[in-house]
């Protein structure tokens, strides 16, 4: 039998004269001139990439080169059978101790030392085209990002694409449906699969004719790119497979950002944010046990949540006993424990210390006629002159970052020199944004402290435990604890 072997990984390569059926036709005409016309099989890898030996036809032939029913392996040019030189010489190794004649359309191989140094330099300059193309897809794909232009259309919903200026523009229809979104999570405090249920009840569907899926809604309500700012390069993507690829997420201060049409205010999207974080903190989702804090409780010692979770302890003559804590995230997640985060709280009990919480409840509502006069005596910072500053600095970056876009749009700055100065705007732009979020949700915090009306008698009255809970997620504390004796529990509002 003598195999062709050929290879395409894009459409870009068939266009530029490595097509299936040109390679096919080339290997059979080099064939025809060794008057080998018969006894021809063709093993064809349509759309994989030649870095990797992994690839489904070229296993096929290597099991017929290892069956000894081979006589020749044409390919059209050594970059067809690998980019990578190591595999070159691995798969003309394997060939030529099969005892198989290898040959090239585009010129003689030969098992030579000569011949073999040839075909290793030939490997090597195919290894370096690949790196050069690589990088200087990666430069161009980045200068038209600091020019202020999206690299690629990745057709968020509510938006057109404008081919010629390579940015988004607002679908009118579309964006209708994301403002009804927002309305839904800020007014009506739906999570995302309740608000995808309610736009499928109102006979909304997607682009594509089918209802909007629960991923789509998240992907509108936490992309940042409908207030504006759209950032190009949050991930470095590394092929490791023919069809596998390895992401990894970049540090914010490496993002490019992107000045587009916004469909909502920041502020919306901002509160948006926030209500995430509440809507996910008060899941009820794989929880098998209701918990009176579950959501509104953190660590005094590092901050972070504490878990309310429910463990069995074995007995010797009895069945096993339920024991219900509120136990630090860092201890109750394997992630802190290779990290060395895991922090010194021990568990706290969770029927003792919702009682003890609840009992405060009712002392202030015997004390008060409502929640809203305790809370106003309280003095709690007003963030409002940093919150202004920071406004002012984020939108100063912004303005400058499209300053110097537009200079390289109209050719009056070098995208190379540039870059370093667009690198410092967007580290700092990702550190100002980040220190205004925490400042708004404080400032939020205080405002809803400062005009809650719960009454007295709600408290008195409420009998559940949703109740009680919802009485509390009300109230808009925060409650920090921390157990660090066996009867002692210290804790704080907040």
């Amino acid at each position: 039998m003598h195999a062709i072997y050929v290879r395409v990984s894009t459409e870009d390569q068939a266009r530029h004269g490595y097509s299936i059926d040109f390679q096919i036709a080339a290997c059979r005409d080099r064939l025809a001139e060794l008057d080998i016309k018969e006894n021809i099989e063709e093993f064809i890898d349509d759309g994989y990439s030649g870095e990797f030996l992994d690839r489904p036809e070229l296993d096929r032939l290597r099991d017929f080169i290892h069956s000894g029913v081979v006589e020749t392996v044409i390919i059209y040019d050594p970059d067809r059978m690998s980019r990578n030189l190591t595999n070159q010489l691995v798969l003309a190794d394997e060939i030529e101790k099969a005892n198989i004649k290898l040959m090239f359309v585009t010129g003689d191989y030969d098992v030579s030392p000569e011949g073999r140094l040839f075909f290793s330099m030939k490997g090597a300059v195919a290894a370096y085209e690949k790196a050069k193309i690589r990088e200087r897809t990666t430069r161009g794909r980045r200068q038209k990002a600091a020019a202020g232009k999206i690299v690629q259309n990745a057709r968020p919903y509510g938006y057109s694409w404008d081919k010629d200026n390579s940015m988004y523009t607002i679908d009118d229809a579309q964006a209708k449906v994301v403002r009804i979104i927002y309305d839904l999570l800020l007014t009506k405090e739906m999570g995302c699969r309740v608000i995808a249920l309610e736009l499928k009840t109102l006979g909304i569907i997607g682009p594509k004719g089918k209802p909007l899926s629960a991923t789509t809604v998240h992907k509108v309500v936490s992309r940042e790119m409908y207030c504006g700012t759209h950032y190009l390069f949050r991930q470095r993507i590394k092929k490791i497979g023919p069809k596998k690829a390895e992401i990894t997420n970049l540090p914010p201060d490496e993002w490019i950002p992107i000045q587009i049409p916004p469909i909502v205010t920041r502020e919306e999207w901002e509160q948006a944010q926030l209500q995430l974080k509440r809507n996910q903190k008060m899941s009820k989702r794989n929880t098998h046990h209701e918990y009176l804090l579950r959501g509104l409780l953190f660590c005094t010692l590092c901050g972070r949540s504490l878990m309310p979770g429910t463990r069995p302890a074995k007995r010797k003559t009895s069945a096993p006993k339920l024991y219900s804590y509120y136990t630090c995230i860092t201890i109750e997640s394997g992630s802190y424990a290779t990290t060395g985060e895991r922090c010194q709280c021990m568990r706290i009990p969770v029927e003792k210390f919702d009682d003890q919480i609840w009992s405060i409840f009712i002392s202030i509502a015997k004390s008060e006629k409502t929640f809203t006069d305790f809370i106003r005596r309280k003095d709690f910072p007003d963030h409002s002159a940093k919150i202004a500053e920071l406004t002012n600095i984020i939108t100063e970056y912004i303005n400058r970052h499209s300053q110097i876009a537009r200079f390289i749009r109209e050719g009056l700055l070098d995208p190379a020199a540039a870059e370093s100065e667009l690198h410092t705007i967007s580290r700092q732009l990702a550190t100002a944004k980040s220190n205004l979020f925490a400042l708004k949700a404080a400032q939020e915090q205080l405002t809803k402290l400062k005009q809650k009306t719960i009454i007295s008698e709600e408290i008195f009255s409420a009998s559940t435990l949703e109740e009680k809970r919802n009485i509390i997620a009300r109230s808009g504390f925060k409650i920090y604890a921390i157990r660090r004796e066996e009867n002692h529990i210290e804790f704080y509002f907040e």
